[in-house]
C-alpha cells in the first residue's frame, strides 16, 4: 500500500507540474456551463467515454477548439457532434503525458455565444483487479478539471456490464446519487453542482469479475512504468513533499462498500426556467418559441416591426451582438432565437427548429435521473403559485406588477385568458411603459393603437392608459395566439424541421481492446486498489 501511495504522489505532483490549459489569451473569459460524462464498460475491458459539454465565451478572443482531458494515452477518438448535428473534427492532441482530445468547432465561438457538443473516445487501461474485494474488477474515474476555471453542472454516469445487479455493485467513499437502466444495463450516477479549479471529483465502481469473462487485467496493476517517474520526481528536489504526503496517504485506503440505494431517481428537478418548463408541460413548438419571444421582450432585447403575415423583429441595443447585460443576461435558447433572425428581421425556420431541438435535448439531459411525473407536477404548482401572487395583490398596481413578474409562468397555463379575465374582472390593468411584452401584445391586437411607447426611450412616452380587465385578457390571449400562428412564414417547414429525439444507436466501441497496464503519469488520481482511471487536467480552449 505504501508503494502505491508513493506512486500516487508521483502521479499527482507530475500532473500539477505538467498541466497545460488551453487558455492562450489572458483576456478570454469563458466557462463550462455543464460537463456530463457517460462511461460504457465494454466486454473487452475498454471503456467508451462520451463527454457532453457546453462552453460559453463571455469576452475575449474567439474560441476555435476545445480540449478535453483523457484518462490515459491509450485511447482512440470516435465521433464528435455539435448542437446542430454537425460532425466536428476530433483528434488526439496529447502532449507528452498530458493526454487530451481536441474538438475543432464548426465555426469560431465569439463573445456572448454558447456551443454545445459531444465527443466519444474509447479508452483502455481503466479496468483493474479490486484488491480490496477479491474476485471483483474495479474502475475509478475523475471528470476533467481545469486549473483556473470552474466547471458547472458536473455529472457522471457509469454503465456497468450486462446483468450486473444493484446489490452486486460497490462504490468508493463517494456514494452514487441514483441508478437507472441504459440499454438494458444497470447504470450508476453522480452529480456535483460546481467543480472548482483544480478540484478532483473521484468516483469508482467495483463489480464481480465474471461479468467480463473475456477480460484479464494484469495481476500487479502494471505499476512498473511509473518507477521512472518517481526517479524523475526525486531528482526534481521534491523529496520532502513526497515524504509528507506518503505519511498521510499511508494511513488511508481507498475502500469499497455497499452503496446506499434509497430511491430509483433524484426526485424533482428544480431550477428550470419557465421556457424550459414549457417543454415539460407539452407546449407545442410554436408556443415555446412564443414564450422565448416574450422573454426577450421582457428584457427589451427585441421589438416587432411587423406581425403579419409573419413576424419581423428588430434587435435592440445592447443585444445586437447577441450579448446580454449584467442585469439581464441572455439564456442559451434566447441566443439561439436571435441567431435564427435573418438580416430582414424574419425568422429562419430551420435555425429556429434547431433552437427548439437544442432546448428539448438540454431539458432531457437535465431531467436525467429525475422523476418526470413529480417534476411536471412541481411546475404545474409553480404556475398555480404565480396566479396566487396575482390574485392576492391588494391593489391594481400591485396586481399589474405581479402579472408582469410572473408573465412567463402564467403563459404556461392553457386557461390563461379565462383566469386573467377572472383576476381582473373588477379591476383595470395598469401597464408600465417599460413593459415591452404588453405593448407588443397591444399593437399586435390593435393595428392602430391609441398609445404607442417610444421604443428607444419608453419612459418619455407619457403615462399610458389603463386597460379594462376584460380587454386586457383578450389582448394578451389573442396576441399570443397570433404570434404562435405567425412566428414564421411557413409553419409546416418549421414543424418538419423539428425531428424527434434520435434513438440511441447500437453501442459500438470506438476502438479494439488493448493491453492493460497502469500508467497515468499526468492524471491526478489514486492508483490504489483498482485503477489509475481519471481524466487529466489538460483541457481548455483555444
Amino acid at each position: 500500500m505504501v508503494k502505491r501511495s508513493i506512486l500516487f504522489v508521483v502521479v499527482f505532483v507530475l500532473a500539477v507540474a505538467s498541466m497545460s490549459i488551453g487558455v492562450a489569451s489572458a483576456q478570454r473569459v469563458f466557462n463550462f456551463d455543464h460537463q456530463w460524462a457517460q462511461l460504457f464498460i465494454n466486454q473487452d475491458g475498454t471503456v467508451d467515454l462520451t463527454y457532453n459539454v457546453t462552453v460559453t465565451l463571455s469576452s475575449g478572443d474567439p474560441i476555435n477548439f476545445v480540449r478535453l482531458g483523457q484518462p490515459n494515452g491509450d485511447f482512440t477518438v470516435g465521433e464528435a457532434v455539435d448542437q446542430f448535428g454537425r460532425q466536428l473534427q476530433a483528434t488526439d492532441d496529447s502532449s507528452g503525458s498530458n493526454y487530451r482530445v481536441r474538438v475543432d468547432l464548426a465555426e469560431p465561438l465569439t463573445a456572448g455565444n454558447t456551443v454545445w457538443f459531444t465527443v466519444t473516445t474509447n479508452v483502455a487501461r481503466m479496468i483493474f483487479n479490486d484488491t480490496t474485494n477479491p474476485g471483483n474488477y474495479g474502475m475509478q474515474f475523475a471528470p476533467q478539471w481545469l486549473q483556473d476555471v470552474p466547471i458547472n453542472d458536473v455529472r457522471i454516469q457509469i454503465v456497468l456490464p450486462p446483468d450486473v445487479t444493484v446489490d452486486e455493485v460497490k462504490t468508493t467513499e463517494v456514494f452514487y446519487n441514483s441508478t437507472s437502466i441504459v440499454e438494458g444495463r444497470l447504470a450508476v450516477y453522480w452529480e456535483k453542482p460546481v467543480l472548482q479549479p483544480n478540484e478532483i471529483f473521484l468516483v469508482g465502481v467495483s463489480f464481480p469479475a465474471p461479468y467480463l469473462p473475456d477480460f484479464t487485467p494484469p495481476p500487479d496493476g502494471g505499476f512498473g512504468e511509473l518507477e521512472g517517474y518517481m526517479v524523475l520526481f526525486l531528482l526534481a528536489g521534491l523529496v520532502i513533499v513526497v515524504l509528507a504526503v506518503i505519511i498521510f496517504l499511508a494511513t488511508r485506503k481507498s475502500s469499497y462498500s455497499t452503496p446506499r440505494v434509497s430511491m430509483e431517481t433524484l426526485g424533482i428537478k428544480r431550477g428550470l426556467t419557465a421556457v424550459e418548463a414549457s417543454y415539460l408541460l407539452d407546449l407545442k413548438p410554436p408556443q415555446i418559441v412564443t414564450a422565448i419571444l416574450y422573454s426577450l421582450l421582457q428584457k427589451r432585447a427585441v421589438w416587432a416591426e411587423e406581425t403579419k403575415p409573419s413576424l419581423k423583429l428588430r434587435v435592440l441595443p445592447p443585444y445586437e451582438n447577441k450579448t446580454g447585460t449584467k442585469e439581464f443576461p441572455l439564456r442559451y435558447y434566447e441566443i439561439d432565437f436571435l441567431r435564427a433572425l435573418r438580416a430582414d428581421g424574419s425568422l429562419d425556420e430551420e435555425k429556429l427548429a434547431r433552437a427548439i431541438m437544442f432546448l428539448r435535448d438540454t431539458v432531457e439531459q437535465k431531467m436525467h435521473g429525475y422523476s418526470r411525473k413529480d417534476t411536471v407536477d412541481y411546475y404545474v404548482k409553480i404556475v398555480s403559485q404565480a396566479w396566487s401572487q396575482v390574485e392576492q395583490a391588494g391593489t391594481v398596481e400591485l396586481a399589474s406588477n405581479a402579472y408582469d413578474e410572473q408573465l412567463l409562468w402564467l403563459m404556461l397555463d392553457p386557461n390563461q385568458r379565462t383566469r386573467t379575465e377572472t383576476v381582473f374582472r373588477d379591476r383595470t390593468f395598469e401597464p408600465n411603459p417599460l413593459w415591452f411584452w404588453w405593448w407588443y401584445s397591444y399593437s399586435t391586437y390593435n393595428p392602430r393603437p391609441t398609445y404607442k411607447p417610444n421604443i428607444n426611450v419608453p419612459t418619455q412616452s407619457g403615462k399610458p392608459p389603463s386597460i379594462p380587465g376584460g380587454q386586457f385578457a383578450d389582448n394578451i390571449a389573442t396576441a399570443v395566439e397570433i404570434t404562435s400562428n405567425n412566428i414564421v412564414v411557413s409553419l409546416e417547414k418549421f414543424a418538419n424541421a423539428i425531428v424527434p429525439p434520435p434513438p440511441k444507436a447500437s453501442h459500438k466501441p470506438a476502438r479494439a481492446g488493448a493491453d492493460c497496464v497502469c500508467a497515468c503519469a499526468a492524471c491526478a488520481c489514486a492508483c490504489a486498489c483498482v485503477s489509475c482511471a481519471c481524466a487529466c487536467a489538460g483541457g481548455g480552449v483555444g
